[in-house]
């Protein structure tokens, strides 16, 4: 795995999550076995830009050779997946969301980590 590599599959994921959200809020939190009420679908979709800049940003940066911006990079990386998985795991242990959430965390903790991976050591 490169920084590059890191950068634009995560980059991917950002497009993909902008598109559902803004097309079908609801339907995001429906997949985690919470209820898709009016208060999460607004939100889902005042959400859903920052998925699309987070994508644009980290494709602009995929090929910044820069060893400081890759480490600023990386660091917010995995603040922001570990964290999404964070409250995940919480919203499950907390009977808020299904098992499935769980899968997600996967997910997020795994681009954390590959974030981990690829930053630049000081």
């Amino acid at each position: 795995m490169t920084f590059q590599l890191a950068c634009r599959i995560t980059a991917l994921v950002g497009v993909i999550l902008f598109v559902i959200l803004v097309a079908v809020p609801g339907s995001y939190t429906v997949t985690y076995g919470v209820a898709a009420d009016v208060g999460g679908s607004f939100m889902g979709r005042r959400a859903s830009p920052l998925f699309l800049g987070l994508a644009v940003l980290l494709w602009g940066l995929s090929q910044n050779q820069d060893r400081d911006v890759q480490r600023v990079v990386c660091i917010c990386m995995i603040i922001t997946f570990a964290g999404v998985a964070l409250t995940g795991i919480s919203a499950f242990l907390g009977g808020i969301a299904s098992s499935v959430v769980l899968l997600a965390a996967v997910g997020e903790l795994l681009i954390a980590v590959a974030f981990w991976h690829v930053r630049p050591r000081a």
